[in-house]
């Protein structure tokens, strides 16, 4: 456990350090800022919905998978890059116990900025309309989305040095184009398990996002588990990944 703590510290400090922090949090901000500067003189409606186009779109389409990818990728691809990888996974820590922790790490990192750009736009909603039953969900939602995309994206940096480029391909391309043209395809989209999470806990919102849900059942439990099984799946892989490398020889 004292392990785990430590590699979860020491890689959440990584992640947040840097110049990470100066391009993901102005991206959080917009969401925030959209729904500022678009909800002026709308009705208390009119503002609820608003907040399901533009702003709901930013969070769960751009600003939560960039900053997966980002820091999702980072988590074990820095440690290859810079030759320390093999160091950890040498030590007598189990490898799931490793993957686990990067995995913790990057997720609390991008739930950070996920959270934030959920957030802003459902404050001010609130403060304008007073209506705040979205903000908590969109929060929630954007976690669980997070934890999906942090499990997919720390293999991803681990196969490959350009897990940022493929990522992209896989977000703007598949998630946003793809997924949306075929509708059976939405179960497998990432961004969707945080949003039916999200549009089942607040009322009206399933009707507000009928297009991207498609036929997904809106429900918080079932985006749980969801993210759950993927985040498990990534864990095992990539353990499984780290003892099939022969990382003695890299040490040396």
């Amino acid at each position: 456990m004292r392990a785990f703590t430590a590699i979860t510290r020491v890689t959440l400090r990584q992640l947040l350090g840097g110049r990470r922090l100066l391009v993901l949090l102005p991206l959080a901000a917009i969401p925030g800022l959209v729904m500022l500067l678009g909800s002026n003189d709308m009705t208390a409606l009119g503002a609820f919905r608003f907040i399901h186009e533009a702003p709901i779109a930013i969070v769960y389409l751009i600003v939560v998978p960039i900053a997966s990818l980002v820091l999702g990728a980072a988590a074990l691809g820095d440690e290859r890059r810079d030759g320390t990888l093999s160091f950890i996974a040498l030590r007598p820590v189990r490898r799931p116990a490793i993957t686990g922790a990067k995995l913790l790490a990057s997720w609390i990192a991008a739930s950070v900025i996920g959270g934030v750009a959920a957030a802003l736009p459902a404050v001010v909603l609130g403060a304008g309309t007073g209506q705040w039953a979205p903000l908590v969900p969109m929060i929630l939602g954007a976690m669980v989305s997070t934890a999906a995309y942090s499990a997919v994206f720390m293999v991803l940096g681990h196969i490959t040095q350009r897990a940022v480029l493929v990522g992209l391909v896989y977000v703007f391309i598949w998630e946003t184009g793809i997924t949306g043209i075929a509708p059976g395809l939405a179960n497998v989209s990432l961004f969707r398990i945080g949003l039916t999470g999200y549009a089942g806990m607040v009322d009206g919102a399933p009707q507000l996002l009928d297009e991207p849900l498609g036929a997904l059942t809106p429900g918080m439990g079932g985006a749980l588990a969801k993210a759950a099984l993927i985040a498990a799946a990534g864990i095992a892989l990539t353990a499984w990944m780290l003892r099939s490398r022969d990382l003695a020889s890299e040490a040396g």
